[in-house]
């Protein structure tokens, strides 16, 4: 993609990094986030509106409040920001790690592709405490999360 593109660290293909400067907060993350305050205030209309800001700006279609949904929100924020956003901290910020993976991991279609579809667990919607952590811990009993050994 040529969003991500520029010369690898260190000369090394392999690093998967990019000497190229890249952005860590846009102005469009920021209208969608507030979109999604909006939205769970119930306030849809003003969620259409931080949205639209962000699809007119990309010469996309406008939508009314009637379209705002989590979901197209969600969409929203993989269409507007694919390679930047820390999209699995996204969906369990949101809760939404299990369906989602369900839904869109699940492509019979493609060959060796996506699989975590069909294995991804309920508990999963919780990260695993390391158990270093949980051994640091003497002042009192540490849980793991629920479903991790």
């Amino acid at each position: 993609m040529r969003k991500i593109e520029g010369m690898p660290m260190g000369n090394n293909n392999l690093s998967g990094n990019s000497v190229k400067d890249f952005s860590r907060m846009r102005v469009a993350e920021t209208y969608l986030l507030r979109a999604e305050a909006y939205f769970r205030k119930g306030d849809k209309a003003m969620a259409a509106a931080d949205l639209n800001v962000v699809r007119g700006r990309a010469k996309a279609k406008f939508i009314t409040a009637a379209d705002v949904t989590e979901d197209f929100i969600l969409d929203e924020r993989s269409r507007e920001l694919i390679v930047e956003e820390p999209r699995l901290r996204t969906l369990i910020r949101m809760g939404r790690l299990v369906d989602r993976v369900r839904r869109y991991n699940s492509v019979p279609s493609v060959p060796k592709g996506p699989s975590s579809g069909t294995t991804i667990q309920d508990f999963n919607r919780y990260w695993p405490i390391p158990q270093k952590v949980i051994d640091a811990n003497t002042g009192a009993k540490f849980e793991q999360n629920p479903g991790y050994p």
